[in-house]
């Protein structure tokens, strides 16, 4: 598969890489899009001492589940947040996601328009659990 990477001195490259395969706990999503944030040009600026793929929002249909994941099927439309800083992320043609941050897509709701929900639900779950201390559901 191909996926991009930005470098330690700030260069995207697009590398040939094998499809990652899910451990434990983790989906497999062939990404039909790939969602931008700010943290997407910010962190490689700032931290990146090691090429990083650094897409964390993404859907797209799942393609392989990992063990005790049961939520999700092959052939389901997904959308998830990549964890933030491993590999695997979504700017390629197969990302990495935690069951826990993984959600199917109602039919009426286009690809595009789930990719960008991810990082977005994180902050306003910051705001509401971390900062206004509100009790976890």
């Amino acid at each position: 598969m191909r996926e991009a990477v930005i470098t330690p001195d700030i260069q995207v490259e697009i590398r040939d890489v094998s499809i990652p395969v899910p451990r434990a706990g983790e989906v497999l999503v062939r990404v039909v899009v790939s969602g931008t944030n700010p943290k997407d040009w910010k962190v490689p600026c700032i931290y990146v001492q090691q090429s990083l793929n650094s897409g964390d929002d993404f859907a797209g249909v799942v393609e392989q589940v990992g063990e005790g994941v049961f939520e999700f099927n092959p052939g389901d439309r997904a959308a998830a947040l990549h964890q933030i800083g491993t590999p695997s992320g979504s700017f390629a043609e197969y990302a990495i996601s935690p069951a826990a941050t993984t959600f199917l897509i109602p039919d009426k709701i286009s690809f595009a328009e789930a990719a960008t929900m991810p990082v977005a639900c994180l902050v306003a779950s910051f705001g509401l659990y971390d900062v206004l201390r509100l009790p976890t559901p």
